[in-house]
């Protein structure tokens, strides 16, 4: 059993192969550990060896991608009880512990100001080179990481747990609004013990031991504003799927951020679907990495990042008991014993809420509200109170637009009748909120399609109240194409896509859905004041 090349790059492929492997069975797997001498149930994912053509004659090959678990690897050919039949040779990472991974950025809700966040094997302190021209001024951070023992339960907490490394974070300040700015991130130390090259550069010498990241580029939010014009992708339900999927949306996504400008990213919920397994938060993040270092990427939480039925004590959200379990609600265990916590160490959104639970911020003529609706958000809860208050405090002659985003959507005509039950619950709970500040567009996910809705208040088309748009088509298993007709339904569909927005100025706002499988704009309306 062999892998080659024997030393990789984040992200590269090796081909795994074997030969004579005597009485070959269907049942076969070929299992890869990270680290290499880890437990035989705990490995990363594994194949089957029928994948090959060839595998009734024991030999076979397959072509497996990496990810750097900061970690040497190893690939075993194993069957049965288990019976390992082979061993591969190692799998390591060119620049091992010290490589600055899974980067990516997010707005303060000041212009000033940006959050750089990423991940290594190593404590080091994290720094960022940053300016207009080159990357030059050198700011530090600091760092953060979590274990198992975090976790409110399984399998996020034990068979599903691999070590994050350590997430490293510098908050950039005193920058220009509307401006573009280089960066490099990463360790500016010599005194770090990294991979097999970093372990060779220390042994002779050559220069001293650091790893920056490449020179990437942002462009800070603009002074707020009635006329600022400005683009923006939102889509929510990504995970890592093959074409059509996430790994479609996350190569559109790339291509909006540099040929169309779009200023950042809307996330609205079910981010990597680790759902308690920690190596798809790797997976993940890599996938989005290109343009999450380009451009912010502001997330809400949704149930498979939050939902726990035990160890509440451990959420971070600070929600009481084992959280919002309304009864007539269907929040279950959809975390995976996760409870928020990689989402909260991995996250830092504009701090003027509760984390990443719920905040806003403004961009341009536009201020944007992100909210958990896997938390309480009946009158009277902290959620509902914040959310008036922010609603209530809008200054409309700076930011005449306000969108709304969240996970579970107030409207859908899709035949679910369980999360129906939820959306009529949340449109009783705070949907006079929404009219009574004028929120012009609310954007959810969860259901893994698009619908867009009417103007619409109490089940009613009404000039002038909220459009609700379901944009859960970033990658996840799409759903069933059932649908009740409903009047304030405009349009739906079950494909791949993501939203673009663009906000021309204080009166008018273009929505188009865009896609996947041809790139092509399925549904567009102009929303006008």
């Amino acid at each position: 059993l062999t892998a080659t090349p024997a030393l990789v790059r984040n992200g590269d492929t090796v081909q795994v192969s074997w030969g004579g492997i005597p009485n070959p069975d269907i049942s076969d797997y070929i299992a890869l550990y990270c680290p290499k001498h880890d437990d035989y149930h705990h490995y990363l994912d594994y194949f089957y060896a029928n994948v090959s053509q060839s595998w009734r004659d024991g030999t076979g090959s397959r072509d497996v991608l990496m990810y750097n678990m900061r970690s040497d690897c190893e690939f075993r050919y194993i069957r049965g009880t288990p019976q390992t039949l082979a061993v591969s040779n190692t799998v390591s990472f060119l620049w091992g512990l010290i490589e600055p991974l899974q980067g990516h950025i997010a707005l303060t809700g000041d212009p000033t100001q940006m959050r750089i966040t990423w991940v290594s094997g190593t404590d080091s302190l994290p720094s960022v080179l940053y300016g207009e021209s080159q990357p030059e001024i050198r700011v530090t951070g600091s760092s953060r990481t979590y274990s198992n023992d975090s976790m409110c339960g399984p399998p996020a907490s034990s068979t599903g747990f691999w070590d994050p490394g350590y997430i490293h974070e510098v908050l950039l300040t005193g920058l220009r609004p509307d401006t573009v700015y280089q960066y490099s991130y990463g360790s500016t130390e010599n005194n770090i013990d990294g991979g097999l090259l970093s372990s060779l550069i220390t042994s002779f010498s050559l220069f001293p031991l650091q790893k920056m990241s490449a020179v990437r580029s942002f462009h800070t939010a603009p002074i707020p504003g009635p006329d600022v014009p400005f683009k923006f992708v939102v889509y929510g339900d990504m995970g890592v799927s093959a074409p059509p999927g996430s790994v479609v949306t996350a190569r559109l996504a790339l291509q909006e951020v540099i040929a169309n400008k779009a200023a950042f990213i809307f996330h609205v919920g079910d981010i990597s679907y680790a759902r308690g397994y920690a190596y798809v938060w790797e997976q993940w993040h890599t996938l989005i990495e290109p343009y999450a270092t380009l451009v912010p990427y502001m997330v809400g939480i949704g149930n498979h990042e939050q939902d726990h039925t035990s160890g509440g004590a451990k959420d971070p959200s600070g929600a009481p008991g084992d959280g919002f379990h309304p009864w007539w609600g269907d929040f279950g265990d959809d975390s995976g014993g996760e409870c928020g916590v990689p989402m909260y160490q991995r996250f830092r959104m504009p701090d003027n809420g509760n984390a990443l639970w719920w905040y806003s911020f403004d961009y341009g003529s536009v201020h944007f509200v992100m909210m958990s609706t896997e938390h309480n958000f009946t009158r009277g809860s902290p959620q509902y109170e914040w959310l008036e208050r922010d609603l209530r405090g809008v200054d409309r002659k700076t930011t005449p637009w306000v969108i709304l985003g969240g996970h579970r959507p107030m409207y859908t005509s899709e035949i679910s009748p369980a999360d129906y039950i939820v959306s009529k619950g949340m449109q009783h709970a705070f949907e006079d909120l929404l009219s009574e500040y004028h929120v012009d567009l609310a954007l959810w996910g969860h259901y893994h399609a698009y619908e867009r809705t009417c103007p619409v208040y109490n089940q009613k088309c009404q000039a002038g109240a909220t459009t609700h748009i379901i944009v859960g088509t970033a990658g996840w298993t799409l759903d069933p194409d059932r649908y009740w007709k409903m009047d304030w339904s405009m349009y739906h569909d079950n494909e791949f896509g993501y939203g673009r927005i663009t906000v021309h100025n204080s009166t008018a706002m273009y929505w188009e859905w865009v896609r996947n499988r041809d790139n092509a704009v399925v549904d567009v309306v102009w929303l006008t004041k």
